[in-house]
């Protein structure tokens, strides 16, 4: 069998890291998943650090085009439900599920993993302030507590395979912000 298309390499590889670990990365076992020999990888990258470069650039691209955009309306019930749908429909896309795992496992020894994941919770944070400035009055308060809760609300997502926690948070979030 040939490799098709390079960024089935880089597709993989983050399957292989969201559901193994770092540490049981290598590129045997690479070879033996896309059921190709180890050389046939070798042949489009140089290396095992190369790969992981590539697999960086390849989805931090696809999250600069997907994951960035929010479109605001005068409701704050629907933008903050838009809001927390847009990143669980971001995070459970079949595209970038894989590799968002991967961040969250390898943020804490990866450089470029961790910069990745500070660069989504800072869009995240942005966002939340943006929607929750336009609607509340205290919203330097309120904003940083929406989008720690969204991202927690992700990452445990993440790890459990299940987006329960986010529908609790679009519906009770803003009930608290409009007793306030």
């Amino acid at each position: 069998m040939t490799i098709e298309k390079k960024e089935d390499i880089l597709i993989e590889s983050a399957r292989i890291i969201s559901e193994d670990g770092i540490e049981n990365y290598s590129m045997q076992k690479l070879a033996d998943e896309l059921g190709v020999r180890k050389a046939s990888l070798y042949h489009h990258y140089k290396s095992k650090d190369e790969i992981l470069r590539a697999m960086h650039d390849y989805f931090h691209a696809m999250l600069m085009k997907k994951g960035y955009r929010m479109m605001l309306s005068d409701n704050l019930d629907d933008n903050l439900s838009d809001l927390v749908s847009h990143w669980q429909d971001l995070f459970f896309s079949e595209e970038m599920y894989d590799y968002l795992r991967c961040l969250l496992i390898m943020r804490q020894t990866d450089q470029r993993a961790y910069e990745e994941w500070r660069s989504i919770s800072l869009t995240i944070e942005g966002q939340s302030q943006v929607v929750i400035e336009r609607h509340a009055k205290s919203a330097q308060m309120i904003s940083p507590l929406f989008s720690a809760l969204l991202e927690l609300s992700l990452e445990r997502a993440l790890i459990n395979g299940e987006s329960g926690t986010l529908e609790e948070l679009s519906t009770s979030f803003p009930a608290l912000l409009h007793r306030l």
